[in-house]
């Protein structure tokens, strides 16, 4: 009996339901065709160029989504030479994934690359680890870095939406 009451008498005291006043939050979005540009640095310095498809905007906090093909060289070894297709979301953390189809004269190897870290709309600083999934290892290539990237606009797509 005395459970009932302390329940009742909770809501006794809690504010009316229609006094809460909601306000609509705005949604704004942008999606574009974007320039990739990044940098990582391990025990070797690569870098990355691409073209991709971005959507970012605000609608609690900033975001950003996109997927890219691209291709990254090592900087003193221009001869080392990795194309890829990769994603990532940001939105104050960063999520993403590349697979890497690296070469080296004759010699090729494919990397999964899992990347963790900070981003907002279309820039971020991550955490990355390349995991081997076929061919031999190929000297020059880093297993783990740091990574720091942004897309710049080419082109802004007509399918902008602002609420």
């Amino acid at each position: 009996m005395a459970t009932v009451l302390c329940f009742c008498g909770d809501r006794l005291l809690a504010q009316p339901a229609d006094s809460i006043r909601l306000v609509p939050h705005s949604f704004d979005a942008h999606d574009e065709i974007t320039l990739l540009t990044g940098y990582h640095q391990g025990r070797h310095g690569f870098a990355e160029l691409g073209i991709g498809r971005s959507v970012y905007g605000m609608v609690h906090h900033p975001f950003g989504a996109s997927v890219y093909a691209g291709a990254e060289v090592r900087i003193d070894r221009p001869e080392l030479l990795g194309v890829k297709l990769g994603c990532y979301l940001t939105g104050g953390s960063a999520f993403g994934v590349q697979v890497i189809h690296y070469m080296d004269g004759g010699r090729t190897m494919q990397v999964l690359r899992p990347e963790i870290g900070i981003g907002f709309f279309k820039a971020r600083i991550t955490y990355a680890y390349n995991l081997r999934l076929t061919g031999p290892r190929i000297d020059g290539v880093n297993t783990h870095m740091l990574s720091i990237g942004y897309a710049w606009r080419i082109k802004r797509l007509k399918r902008d939406v602002i609420e």
